[in-house]
Parts: structure tokens; C-alpha cells; sequence
């Protein structure tokens, strides 16, 4: 679960029952080609066709963009599962091909995502749903009707896809992928978002995986509330970082005063800010919102956005203010296949608003958590959180940055306990989401990893 570089996404931006293993049917096939969107050197494209429905096989297909880039005398071949929700299968290559050389890579986009039939939706109604779920009775009833309103302007356009777009299917998919590509065993890389299906592979199709990889972790065996909850003290943690280096930093713009007392001011101001935060009217939420996407990028330049705010300026004052499409490809809706998120009513939200408070005393909640919780209002009811199990003989790499705004590290020590003596957790030292490859130390450790699993 990441945060993406368009403006409009990162402005408003985030489980069937288990799919059988599919039935025996003939081996599935992608002729390889060149790709018609600009990829890295080396990069082939083609088209995996799958059932839409694993459990049934024969009710439909639908065409699934594969990538493969080959390796010279290859040591294995890694199975990338990209982040998001929305990044295309070749994101993985970016990371995996200079940290990890000599393997082939193969990926998808997941179903419903880039060139995979993207799940589109009706920006005016995305751009209703609040960051965090309303407390107050009147608006959680506008949410509900807008939710309604939502959902049925989403769709992948292809029949039926749109009830199967959750992480067992696209483990089934990759799975696929895997036996077209004639590999017998594979590594598996999952990032962010893409962690999820990589745990269901493990779960699934253990036998086939070599070593395994999960930067970023998520852990699926939490409800709404805990996961709201951790990853709000996962904001908070960075904010207390902040202004820790604030304080002892004399270039910082709000070096001698107290940061939190900064960023309750600009909250009590944000009404008074001229333009928009991508084009979002400056609120309480947003300045949330705006340390929980900068801050782990920037402390100086969040020092001086929190001042601007406080004295009412906006940070960002030649924001254009484009008109956003009608429709755009959306694909965190994904999400509310593999997770119970959605808040029931005013009640909950009251009580989950308490509680991340709770642990987030100055930052109050994680808006990319939270707003999970409003965007599933009214979408399926089919999640269940169900922990990690591993049917690969070797253990499981869990990375994680010391501090991450979205993936917090308590996900991945959840996920540790429940693998046990299947996993091996890293922890890189750093603020961010995801590049603790970039990291020398904790590169070698993945290298010495990887050398000692992969059977070439």
C-alpha cells in the first residue's frame, strides 16, 4: 500500500472466499513481444489469458498483460508482485534488476489495474470521499449515499471481473504466469501493496517458491480498527521524528519552537489558506495529510510548509488547479476484496476516530489508512482477515523501514509471528516507504539470502 506520484491519485488516495486452485485445463501460453508503452531496455510484453472466476473456470476469460525481461546466463527467475494498488507488473524490474542481476523477471498487471482492464471510476464521486470517516450523523448518511452513488460508477468493463479482483485471484494468476513461462520453481518479490498476493502465493502455491521476498509488509490477519490504528501510530512516529531533527537542527524552519504547537496552529488556520492541496480545499485532514506524504521525503521542506500553514500561506502557491478528468483509473477500491474495511456506521467511526486519536495524540489518524474505511463504504463484504502461512520449504525475508507511513514495522512483526520459524525479519533503518535495498547493509543481506535459496 503505497502513495503514487500522480497528483490527483495522491490527493485521493489507500476478500472472496479463498479461490480454488484451478482445475486442470491446458497449460496456459504468452507469446512475447514488444511493448506499446515505454518500458526499460530489455522489457518484453504479452498477454496471459486466465479464467475470470478461478472457481470456475469455464464461465469466461479475460487477457492480462505479462512482462519478462531475461538475464544472461540466469541464476532464477523472480515473480514480481508490484505496489499499490496500481502499479503496473514492471515496477518490480526497477528495483529487483540492479539489486539483484542475473535472475529473469516475470510479472503482471494485477487484474484490474494498467493494461490488465483497469477499474475506472467517477472522479466528482471520489473526490467525496472524506480522508477520514465523518463523526457526525448527517454527513456519514452523505457518505453512504455518495458511496452508492460510487460504486456504480466503477468498472473494469469486462463481465464479472469486477467481483474477482481480490489477492487470491492474482496469486492464481501469477501462478499461471509461472507455468507459461515453463519455470518449474521461482523467487517472489511483493512490495507495499503487492505483499498481500505474494503472501497469498506462499499460502497457495509454497512448493513452487525458492526464496521469498515482502518489503513493506502488510498483514492481513487485522480488522479495520487495528489496522486504522497501527498505521496512525506509524504516522505519529515520524512526526515525533520530525521534530526531534527540528529541534535539534538549527536550519529548521521551526527550529526553537515546539513542532507540534506548529502543527496544531496550521489545523486551527487551514481555513484561512489560499488554493488547494491538490486540489482539495485546506482543512485540519489535509495537514495531516500533507506531513503523512512529505514528511518522509523532506523534513526541511515540511519545516517550512508547516510555517506558511501556521501563518496561513499556502506551501504550494503556483498550483495550477488543472480540471481533473471525468473518469480515472482507480484501483484502490481493489482493496475492499481482501479486507473488511469499511466503517458501518456514525458509531464506529466515532469509536475508530477515539482510537487512533489514541495512538496519534498530534497527528490524529493516517489519512492513506483511514480513508480505506470510506472509500469501502457501500463496495463488497467479502474480506476476512486470515493470517500468513507458507508452504515454501525456506523462510520468508520480511524487510521493513524503522519508520514508514504506510506499512508500518509492527505489520511485519505480526506477519513473523504468525509465519514463525518461516520468516527472517530486516530492519533498515530509515523514514520512507519501501528502498531498503538502497541500503548497502540491508542489500547484503538480501543478496546472501537470495544466493542461499534460489536452486538455478
Amino acid at each position: 500500500m503505497t502513495f503514487r506520484s500522480s497528483a490527483l491519485i495522491a490527493a485521493v488516495v489507500g476478500m472472496v472466499p479463498l479461490a480454488l486452485v484451478p482445475a486442470a485445463q491446458a497449460e496456459p501460453d504468452v507469446v512475447w513481444g514488444a511493448c506499446d508503452k515505454p518500458v526499460a531496455e530489455g522489457v518484453e510484453c504479452g498477454t496471459l489469458t486466465v479464467p475470470v472466476d478461478w472457481a470456475k473456470p469455464g464461465k469466461g476469460t479475460v487477457g492480462l498483460r505479462a512482462y519478462r525481461q531475461k538475464a544472461e546466463n540466469s541464476k532464477g527467475t523472480i515473480l514480481g508482485f508490484p505496489s499499490g494498488p496500481g502499479q503496473p507488473g514492471d515496477f518490480t524490474f526497477g528495483t529487483l534488476r540492479p539489486a539483484l542481476p542475473g535472475y529473469d523477471l516475470i510479472s503482471l498487471d494485477p487484474r484490474g489495474v494498467g493494461e490488465s482492464h483497469p477499474m475506472t471510476c467517477d472522479v466528482d464521486k471520489i473526490l467525496k470521499i472524506g480522508y477520514v470517516p465523518p463523526t457526525d450523523a448527517g454527513a456519514f448518511d452523505a457518505l453512504k449515499k455518495n458511496q452508492k452513488a460510487f460504486w456504480s460508477t466503477c468498472t473494469t468493463g469486462v463481465p464479472k471481473l469486477d467481483a474477482h479482483l481480490d489477492a487470491y485471484s492474482t496469486a492464481n494468476d501469477a501462478d499461471a504466469l509461472r507455468r507459461a513461462v515453463g519455470a518449474e520453481r521461482v523467487s517472489v518479490y511483493g512490495l507495499s501493496y503487492g505483499t498481500l498476493p505474494a503472501e497469498r502465493y506462499l499460502e497457495r502455491f509454497g512448493r513452487h517458491v525458492d526464496g521469498s521476498i515482502i518489503e513493506g509488509v502488510m498483514n492481513p490477519d487485522q480488522d479495520r480498527r487495528e489496522f486504522m490504528t497501527t498505521a496512525a501510530a506509524g504516522v505519529e512516529a515520524i512526526f515525533t521524528k520530525f521534530a526531534q531533527w527540528s529541534a535539534a537542527t538549527p536550519d529548521s524552519a521551526l527550529h526553537g519552537q515546539n513542532a507540534a504547537d506548529v502543527f496544531r496552529r496550521a489545523q486551527q488556520n487551514a481555513g484561512e489558506v489560499p488554493g488547494t492541496f491538490f486540489g482539495f480545499p485546506w482543512s485540519d485532514v489535509m495537514i495531516t495529510r500533507y506531513v503523512e506524504i512529505f514528511a518522509p521525503r523532506d523534513f526541511g521542506e515540511v519545516a517550512k510548509g508547516l510555517r506558511d500553514l501556521a501563518d496561513g500561506r499556502n506551501p504550494f502557491p503556483d498550483e495550477a488547479g488543472e480540471q481533473p478528468p471525468r473518469r480515472i483509473e482507480y484501483a484502490d477500491p481493489n482493496t475492499c476484496s481482501d479486507w473488511p474495511f469499511a466503517v458501518p456506521n456514525v458509531q464506529e467511526a466515532r469509536a475508530d476516530l477515539e482510537s487512533t486519536r489514541k495512538a496519534a495524540p498530534v497527528v490524529g489518524f493516517s489519512t492513506n489508512a483511514s480513508n480505506y474505511s470510506s472509500i469501502c463504504v457501500g463496495g463488497p463484504r467479502t474480506g476476512r482477515p486470515k493470517p500468513v502461512s507458507s508452504r515454501s520449504e525456506n523462510p520468508t525475508l520480511l524487510l521493513s523501514n524503522s519508520l514508514d507511513p504506510a506499512t508500518p514495522k509492527v505489520w511485519a512483526e505480526k506477519v513473523q509471528e504468525q509465519l514463525g520459524r518461516k520468516a527472517i525479519h530486516v530492519v533498515t533503518d530509515q523514514v520512507g516507504h519501501g528502498g531498503g535495498m538502497d541500503d548497502p547493509v540491508t542489500l547484503k543481506k538480501v543478496q546472501d539470502y537470495m544466493a542461499t535459496t534460489t536452486r538455478p
